[in-house]
């Protein structure tokens, strides 16, 4: 909405004046004096209608949400991507739960004891006409009953942009700083047997009765729920296969890799990962010359500079290395459907310990390094310029998704010594640590050292013939 018009500055503007009124219109909320907060507050807002911080303070003096919602729209009015006033129109709104929000200044604590916290299942994978175990057929995308073979079909509409959530709907709250911590103590509801599962893990084939089960405890209820998965579209045999090629290229491997090394059975896991999506503007300043080389004319110029990104990700899971994920991207979150728990089954499915503050905050870093070390080739690109240096960044229109993502997880052994590998499910590409036979690297190296060598000799040779090196 429009700024109203009676408040237009109708006197020379006085910054100075400004602030102490705002300040005293502040101190007046603060000392519970709300008329006179309200009064002073207007007239800052007079002064300087453009700034958001006397609406945003005016919204504080009145308890009536129409009267909030107002003062807050004019907030958003004078400064379209203020991020208070974005939150505090989604609480008015009920987009956000007031239950869960996090006091100014307070930080997150843990809720939960270091004990087992009790699970229970949330979705049992069995099978609706004999109560057959079903698990998730990639090359059919549906469930297949193991006993029967009911089949039944899965919807995968791609969702890749529907998915995206307000990130400003969600950072205040508690469920934008927890994550996972617990490990879970679950009793399985078909045969009654205990398992004690891992930190992050939130599905389980029973040992006992070979059920499979999304399970759910106090800690899972005060996380983010997965709004999007990527489907697997590689096999577990074809991943064997595709481990078995990887094992057999490198330069350095031995040569009985590929014939010794003993994979073990891959595991499918789905990691999870947040993505973001929104806009950058940073401020930028420098000297640019409008002369000529010889005789410059330094003018000092400013300006802003914008980068839109989609899909910035960041993994889930701390213990998830940029090193491992690098041989085996893209990841493509393009390829998103929308979240279904009967996606999961017979697969095992880990909980995110990086909290989404943590990992927008990984995110803008990295997208705020990328455009600053741009911007020399972004700036007034063609003209002699010098000093440039970047503001200010502003942040707008930030969006996220959380997002399940498939791998195949394993180990082999050579010679007594355990690697760990890694299968993109999407895309069949193969990561893990190496063995290297060190004769092999030591006779490359010795190699290369003797063609250096070699084409030095020659060199000289040919420099002695033709006289370069003089008497």
């Amino acid at each position: 909405m429009p700024l109203p018009e009676s408040f237009t500055p109708r006197h020379a503007f006085d910054e100075e004046q400004y602030r102490k009124t705002l300040n005293a219109g502040i101190a007046a909320i603060k000392g519970g004096n709300l008329t006179e907060a309200q009064s002073v507050l207007h007239k800052a807002a007079e002064m300087k209608p453009t700034d958001p911080q006397p609406w945003l303070w005016l919204s504080a003096t009145t308890q009536d949400p129409a009267e909030q919602r107002e003062y807050l729209e004019y907030a958003l009015a004078a400064d379209p991507h203020n991020s208070a006033a974005r939150r505090g129109l989604a609480i008015l709104s009920g987009k956000t739960d007031r239950s869960r929000l996090l006091a100014e200044g307070e930080e997150y604590q843990n809720p939960f004891s270091e004990e087992p916290l009790a699970a229970q299942a949330k979705h049992v994978f069995r099978c609706e006409q004999c109560g057959g175990r079903m698990r998730y057929e990639i090359s059919a995308q549906e469930l297949v009953c193991e006993n029967c073979s009911n089949h039944k079909a899965l919807s995968q509409v791609t969702v890749a942009d529907q998915a995206e959530q307000v990130f400003d709907f969600v950072l205040p709250t508690t469920l934008g700083h927890r994550w996972a911590e617990a490990q879970h103590q679950f009793a399985c509801p078909q045969c009654g047997a205990v398992t004690v599962l891992a930190v992050r893990e939130r599905t389980l084939t029973c040992a006992h009765c070979g059920s499979s089960q999304l399970i759910e405890s106090q800690e899972s209820k005060e996380l983010l729920e997965p709004n999007a998965i990527v489907p697997p579209k590689i096999t577990p045999d074809e991943a064997s296969k595709l481990v078995r090629q990887w094992l057999g290229r490198g330069l350095f491997i031995p040569d009985d890799l590929k014939k010794l090394a003993k994979p073990s059975t891959l595991r499918p896991v789905y990691y999870p990962f947040w993505t973001f999506d929104g806009i950058l503007k940073i401020n930028w300043v420098c000297e640019v010359n409008y002369g000529t080389s010889r005789y410059p004319l330094w003018r000092v110029e400013r300006g802003e500079e914008f980068e839109i990104f989609d899909d910035e990700w960041v993994s889930g899971l701390s213990s998830l290395s940029t090193e491992e994920l690098g041989q085996l991207t893209p990841l493509d979150f393009k390829a998103v459907v929308a979240y279904d728990a009967a996606f999961l089954a017979d697969w095992k499915v880990l909980a995110y310990d990086r909290s989404l503050a943590e990992a927008s905050l990984d995110a803008r870093e990295r997208i705020a390094n990328r455009l600053r070390q741009d911007l020399s080739h972004k700036v007034l690109v063609g003209q002699q310029k010098r000093n440039l240096r970047g503001g200010a960044t502003e942040w707008s229109a930030l969006t996220y998704k959380l997002v399940l993502f498939p791998f195949y997880v394993g180990n082999y052994s050579y010679a007594g010594k355990e690697y760990h590998l890694f299968v993109n499910a999407q895309n069949g590409k193969v990561n893990g640590a190496k063995p290297v036979d060190r004769l092999k690297r030591l006779a490359f190296y010795l190699l290369v050292a003797l063609s250096a060598l070699v084409l030095l000799l020659a060199f000289v040779s040919l420099g002695l013939s033709f006289g370069w090196f003089g008497n």
